[in-house]
């Protein structure tokens, strides 16, 4: 009877493990491309000096909305940390650390964001003065997010990585169905690829959006399949209790 309860009030927390997890993906993927639609034009156009200040109100909701989603990625680790931990502890802690890179280096590249306003404003101070120079930090600022932020190099390492060890244990457990984590396996191999073409000029003759189109696109469509599964179906029962059956085995 004992065992029945226990049973059941597990499977009620890992219900409400999976609900939470699905949630915190879907924020955080709408939060980013929410907050890149409102910012980025004004910060990736040739004018930004000029642009950024004037319209400082659009660029840091955007930054501000992009943000909130940091602490969506840290959360949604470490929920499933328990779960991913019956599985493989060596691999569920790899993907905390991971993720808590990710998160880092998203800091770093929204500050970096934000300090063009604050450049913008002293270049429209100065009435256009010594162009050279402001242009010269802004395009310093911006090698920093050409590196770390959403379409960086270094941020599709450490997000691909985390991804790949997010989707091999869910594979290799079943806790969710094998399509969903061989598309994100997949999706997560295709973006790290073509990340890395793109950064050495490999396709010189795509825009900036088809690129994205391309390669991010998968992963994205990967994450929300694994979201609207986890809030609809949760993880797979059989999955949890054949673990927990061989743990129960082993101290026996």
């Amino acid at each position: 009877m004992i065992n029945r309860i226990e049973k059941g009030e597990n499977m009620n927390s890992n219900r409400k493990t999976a609900i939470i997890v699905g949630v915190l993906f879907i924020f955080a993927i709408v939060m980013l491309f929410i907050g890149e639609s409102l910012y980025k034009p004004i910060l990736d156009s040739p004018d930004y000096l000029d642009n950024a200040y004037p319209n400082r109100i659009v660029v840091i909701i955007g930054i501000l909305l992009e943000f909130t989603g940091i602490p969506a990625v840290v959360l949604l680790a470490v929920f499933l940390f328990p779960i991913l931990k019956k599985h493989n502890e060596a691999l569920a802690l790899g993907y905390v650390a991971f993720r808590l890179f990710e998160a880092a280096i998203l800091s770093v590249a929204y500050i970096s964001n934000l300090s063009l306003v604050n450049l913008s404003q002293n270049y429209l101070n100065k009435g256009g003065a010594d162009a050279s120079y402001f242009q010269y930090i802004g395009s310093s600022i911006q090698s920093v997010n050409h590196w770390a932020g959403t379409q960086g190099l270094i941020y599709h390492i450490v997000f691909c990585l985390g991804s790949l060890i997010l989707y091999s244990v869910l594979y290799k457990s079943k806790l969710v169905p094998r399509f969903i984590s061989a598309s994100g396996f997949v999706a997560a191999i295709a973006l790290l690829t073509g990340s890395v073409l793109a950064n050495i000029d490999m396709f010189t003759e795509i825009s900036e959006l088809g690129l994205e189109l391309i390669f991010a696109l998968p992963i994205a469509v990967a994450e929300m399949m694994l979201a609207i599964w986890l809030i609809v179906k949760g993880f797979n029962p059989s999955a949890i209790d054949s673990e927990s059956a061989k743990k129960d085995t082993n101290k026996v």
